[in-house]
C-alpha cells in the first residue's frame, strides 16, 4: 500500500499557534517502508485491475452509438430517427456523464471507493435494460442518459481508488491502464455492432458488469486510507494484511500491515489536531478553490485537458470518417472507427509500460510534439494530395498521430485527477477535474464544424486549418508541460502534496522550508499507545509546542491533545 497524504491542518489563529502542514508531519514521520518485488504488490495489481475493469464496460457503452445511430436510421429500422434525433443520442451521453461526476465525489466519501463501484452497476444495467426494450426514441434517450450518469461513478471510483491501494512505483501504470481497456471496449462495440444488431449489443453491454462483481468479490479490498478515515480500523487492518498477504516474511505480512495502520492512524490524529472544529461537509469544495493544494492542480489539470480537447484527440475519434473523408479519402465508416480503436487499444498497452519506465514528464512532451509533427505533415499532404499518394499518406500520419496521443495526452491526464490531490481533497478535486473534463470533451466535439468554417481561407481548406490548428495546440502543450507538469511517477502522494505547497512551477521549484519551531526542525507529534478494555488499543497523540506555546509558558515543552482512538487487533 501506498501511504497517501495527511490532510491540510489548519491551527486555532486566536492563539498564536503556528500553522504546520501535513507534509511537516510525513517529512518527519514518513510511512513504514514496504517491499516493491513484483511478487509482493501482485495482491495491489490484480485489485486495481479488477477495480478498473469498469473503464471496459465504459468503452462499450462511449461506441455503442457508431453501431446504433446507423441502424436506426435505416428505412426499415423499426424505430426511425432523424439526423438531428441522432446527434442528441450521442451527445446526451456526455452530458449525463458530466452530471455523474460532480455526484461522485459526495457517493464515493460516503460509501466508499468499491461500494461506488459495485452500487453503480444497477444504474448502468437498467439504462441498458430500457434500451434493450425499447419502443420508442425517447425511451432510448432515457436509457442512454441513466448509462450515462453510472459510468464516471465507476471510473472515477477506481481511479481513487488505485491511487490510494497501489505503491508509487506501480501507481502510474495501473491507471493508465484504465484507458487501455476502454479503448479494448470499444473496439470490442465496433466488433459487436457488425456482427449483431442494437438490440442484442444492448444485452451484452447491460451484462457486462457481472464480470465486474465477480473480480471485486474475488480480488478488492476497500481503500485502508478511506476505512480509517471513517475509523473502521478493524476492517483497515484486515485490508492492509490482505494487500500484504504475498510479503515474503512473516513480519511483512503480520506486522508491517499493524505499523502501516497506526502511521494512517496517527496521520489522521494530527489533521484533527490541527482543527478547532469539525468542518462542514462541503469545507472540501472551499478549501478546493482556496487552497494552494487544491486551486493549483485543478488550475494544471484544467490547461492539460484544453490542450487535450483542442489537439484533435477526441474529434478524430468520434468524427472518424468524415475526417478522412474531408481529407480527400474515400473510406467506409466503420472500417475508419476500427482503424481508430486498434491504434487506440494497441498503443495503449505500449504506454502503461512507458509510464512506469520514463514518467509523465517525457511522455507527454514526447506524445505532444509526436502529434503536432504528424499534423503539420498531414496536413501539408491534404493541401497537396498528389504528393502523398491521394491522401492516403496524410491518413496515415493521422493513424501515427493517434499512437503518440495515446502514449501520453489521451491517457496520462485522466491517471493525474486523483493524484494531485490530498486526501481530504481527494474526492472532490477529482469530481471537479473530471466534470471540467467532460464540458471541454463535449465544447471540443460541438465547436468541430465551427472551427473547420473559421480556420479555411483561399487554397487552405478547413480539414487543413484544422490539422495545423491541432498543431499548434499541441506545441503550446509542449511548453506548458515543460514549465508546470510534475513529475508524479515514483513520487508518494505527500510528495505530490508538498510541491503544490510551496512551488507552480516545475522548473525552478523548490524544496519545503523548515517550519518555525524549535531549532532542530519543524515539530511533529508523538504517538502513544496502551492496553484499554477489552483488549483495545488506545492511542493518545502528543503534539509538541511551537515556539509561541513555549513563550506562554516556557516549563511546558509539549502541548497535549485530547484525542483517544481505538481500535482492536
Amino acid at each position: 500500500m501506498t501511504a497517501a497524504d495527511a490532510e491540510n491542518g489548519r491551527g486555532p489563529a486566536a492563539d498564536g499557534k503556528a500553522k504546520r502542514h501535513s507534509s511537516v508531519f510525513q517529512r518527519n514521520s514518513p510511512p513504514p517502508s514496504a517491499p516493491k518485488s513484483l511478487r509482493c504488490v501482485m495482491p495491489q495489481i490484480l485489485s486495481c485491475t479488477s477495480a478498473g475493469f469498469f473503464s471496459f464496460s465504459e468503452g462499450l457503452s462511449l461506441s455503442y452509438s457508431s453501431s446504433l445511430i446507423p441502424q436506426l436510421q435505416e428505412k426499415d429500422s423499426d424505430i426511425p430517427i432523424t439526423l438531428e434525433q441522432g446527434v442528441l443520442l450521442a451527445s446526451s451521453m456526455v452530458v449525463s456523464m458530466s452530471i455523474g461526476t460532480l455526484l461522485t465525489g459526495i457517493i464515493m466519501n460516503q460509501f466508499g471507493r468499491l461500494n461506488t463501484i459495485r452500487y453503480c452497476t444497477l444504474p448502468f444495467a437498467l439504462g441498458w435494460f430500457l434500451v434493450a426494450t425499447a419502443t420508442t426514441y425517447e425511451q432510448i434517450l432515457v436509457g442512454r442518459v441513466v448509462t450515462g450518469l453510472a459510468n464516471p461513478l465507476g471510473i472515477n471510483s477506481a481511479v481513487v481508488f488505485t491511487t490510494e491501494v497501489a505503491a508509487s512505483h506501480i501507481r502510474g501504470a495501473l491507471n493508465a491502464a484504465h484507458p487501455t481497456m476502454a479503448s479494448a471496449g470499444i473496439v470490442a462495440m465496433y466488433v459487436l455492432g457488425a456482427v449483431t444488431d442494437w438490440r442484442t449489443a444492448a444485452w451484452v453491454c447491460g451484462a457486462s458488469p457481472v464480470v465486474l462483481l465477480v473480480l471485486l468479490f474475488l480480488f478488492c479490498h476497500e481503500s485502508p486510507i478511506w476505512l480509517v478515515s471513517r475509523g473502521r480500523h478493524d476492517e483497515a487492518l484486515r485490508s492492509l494484511r490482505a494487500y500484504a498477504r504475498c510479503n515474503d516474511t512473516e513480519d511483512g505480512r503480520e506486522k508491517l500491515p499493524e505499523r502501516q495502520l497506526e502511521w494512517l492512524i496517527q496521520k489522521r490524529l494530527f489533521a484533527e489536531s490541527q482543527a478547532q472544529n469539525k468542518m462542514p461537509w462541503y469545507h472540501a469544495i472551499l478549501d478546493l478553490f482556496r487552497t494552494p493544494v487544491g486551486y493549483k492542480p485543478l488550475i494544471m489539470l484544467t490547461a492539460v485537458f484544453v490542450a487535450q480537447s483542442f489537439s484533435g484527440v477526441y474529434i478524430t475519434l468520434f468524427y472518424a470518417a468524415p475526417f478522412f473523408q474531408e481529407m480527400g479519402v474515400k473510406v467506409d465508416a466503420f472500417q475508419a472507427a476500427i482503424y481508430i480503436g486498434l491504434t487506440r487499444f494497441t498503443v495503449g498497452l505500449v504506454a502503461v509500460g512507458l509510464v512506469r519506465g520514463v514518467g509523465i514528464r517525457k511522455l507527454m512532451v514526447g506524445s505532444s510534439f509526436g502529434m503536432a509533427v504528424c499534423m503539420v505533415l498531414s496536413g501539408y499532404f491534404t493541401l497537396y494530395p498528389e504528393k502523398g499518394l491521394d491522401g492516403w499518406v496524410a491518413v496515415g500520419l493521422v493513424l501515427v498521430y493517434v499512437a503518440f496521443s495515446c502514449c501520453g495526452l489521451l491517457t496520462v491526464p485522466w491517471t493525474m485527477t486523483a493524484e494531485l490531490f490530498p486526501d481530504q481533497l481527494r474526492d472532490v478535486g477529482q469530481s471537479f477535474s473530471v466534470f471540467i473534463a467532460d464540458m471541454l470533451m463535449f465544447a471540443g466535439l460541438q465547436l468541430y464544424p465551427t472551427l473547420k468554417n473559421v480556420l479555411q481561407h483561399g487554397e487552405i481548406t478547413g480539414a487543413v486549418g484544422l490539422q495545423w490548428f491541432f498543431a499548434t495546440v499541441a506545441l503550446l502543450n509542449v511548453v506548458f508541460v515543460i514549465f508546470f507538469l510534475p513529475e508524479t511517477h515514483g513520487k508518494t502522494l505527500q510528495e505530490i502534496e508538498e510541491h503544490y505547497q510551496y512551488n507552480t512551477m516545475w522548473l525552478g521549484r523548490h524544496k519545503m522550508p523548515k517550519m518555525p519551531g524549535d531549532a532542530l526542525g519543524p515539530a511533529v507529534p508523538t504517538l502513544t499507545a496502551k492496553l484499554g478494555p477489552e483488549n483495545s488499543i488506545c492511542y493518545t497523540l502528543t503534539a509538541p509546542a511551537t515556539a509561541a506555546d513555549s513563550r506562554k509558558s516556557s516549563g511546558d515543552s509539549s502541548v497535549q491533545v485530547s484525542i483517544v482512538d481505538t481500535y482492536r487487533l
